[in-house]
């Protein structure tokens, strides 16, 4: 049995543990930015676009039972075509990492009150990262059963602590919000979705299992409805101010009778975020890790991780001070890449055989 076998359980608690994590830090102040008070329709448009791509993903899984994605398409389209398929989504998967890493690095510094360098305080999570990465999808399965309770009882904590201080009548009128002031909003934080790849290169390393897409696919809508909750609740709470609560795990909830009676107990679910954020920012690097081996073959499997790792972590220290600069290039630039990734690359497997017995 291969040994990076998972189980679809695992599968998903992948995307409430990791994925929904770094969605909370800037993206719902951004998605107000465009969105208004409809901030929460806008990712509901986002996740129901990538919900149909995991969809896809699952039927995929299906069809090409037991074999990954890389024995897929080196068996209709050759070594070469493997290679450049795993250099595109290395190439996704490095970008993706890219702006999480800094607003994870921000988040820290702004939750723990850090004014120490940069470089001694976060440059040691790139070696946490690259072990992560090293350890591939078994890590992922094990560290997923842990940290889904970290992020979960976070999230449920500050929903909490805001629906005693939110003003419901902050989300109306829904419908004075135009569809392309919504849909705006939608294309402006994308980037901070597109999560259904991760399945594709899950395929062939989990147990089939009955009502495996019925799991899969009611987890992954189930956590969406848990953010989307999560930013309408931030609404009602700063209503038109909003798009300035940037890091808003910290902001939100801190004026509850119980935090101004007992003290900042929501800190306790700001530590479990951070804790589950640095999961979440480590795993495009487990996967670009994998797609780069893919592309030639080292012979220590190492050797990938620190050149992924290391090359992420030396960009991330220079280009650190340019987030805004560089968010706004992504948002404009690499946001059409991601589509054409996630939503039109992976249809050419709808004319893929399935290797024979």
């Amino acid at each position: 049995m291969n040994e990076n076998k998972m189980y679809v359980r695992q599968i998903c608690l992948v995307f409430g543990a990791f994925t929904i994590a770094n969605k909370l830090v800037t993206m719902p102040a951004l998605a107000a930015k465009y969105a208004k008070e409809a901030l929460w329709i806008s990712a509901g448009v986002n996740f129901l676009i990538d919900g149909l791509a995991l969809l896809f993903f699952l039927y995929l899984a299906k069809k090409f039972e037991g074999m990954t994605i890389f024995e897929i398409v080196d068996y209709n389209l050759g070594k070469v075509a493997r290679k450049i398929f795993a250099f595109i989504f290395f190439a996704f998967f490095i970008l993706k990492s890219y702006l999480p890493i800094i607003e994870h690095r921000n988040f820290i510094e702004v939750a723990l009150y850090e004014t120490s360098p940069a470089l001694w305080i976060f440059a040691p999570i790139f070696l946490f990262t690259a072990f992560f990465s090293y350890k591939g999808l078994r890590a992922i399965a094990r560290t997923a059963d842990i940290t889904i309770w970290f992020t979960i009882s976070a999230i449920v904590v500050i929903a909490s602590l805001s629906i005693s201080v939110a003003d419901f009548s902050n989300l109306l009128p829904i419908i004075d919000v135009p569809a392309p002031e919504i849909f705006k909003g939608s294309f402006m934080t994308s980037l901070w979705f597109f999560d259904s790849p991760y399945l594709l290169f899950f395929l062939g390393h989990f147990k089939s299992e009955k009502k495996q897409t019925l799991k899969i696919s009611a987890a992954y809508f189930g956590f969406a409805t848990l953010v989307i909750i999560y930013m309408a609740i931030m609404q009602c709470e700063f209503g038109t101010l909003t798009e300035r609560q940037f890091f808003s795990p910290v902001k939100m909830g801190k004026y509850s009778v119980a935090v101004s009676n007992i003290g900042r107990i929501d800190y306790l679910a700001v530590f479990a975020l951070i804790f589950s954020c640095v999961f979440g920012v480590g795993l495009p690097l487990v996967f670009a890790t994998q797609c780069l081996n893919k592309c030639f073959n080292f012979t220590h499997k190492i050797i990938p991780c620190l050149i992924v790792n290391g090359a992420v972590g030396i960009t991330v220290l220079i280009t650190e001070n340019y987030y805004f600069l560089a968010r706004e290039f992504f948002q404009k630039y690499i946001t059409p890449f991601f589509i054409a990734v996630t939503l039109i690359l992976p249809l050419f497997a709808l004319f893929f055989r399935r290797k024979t017995v």
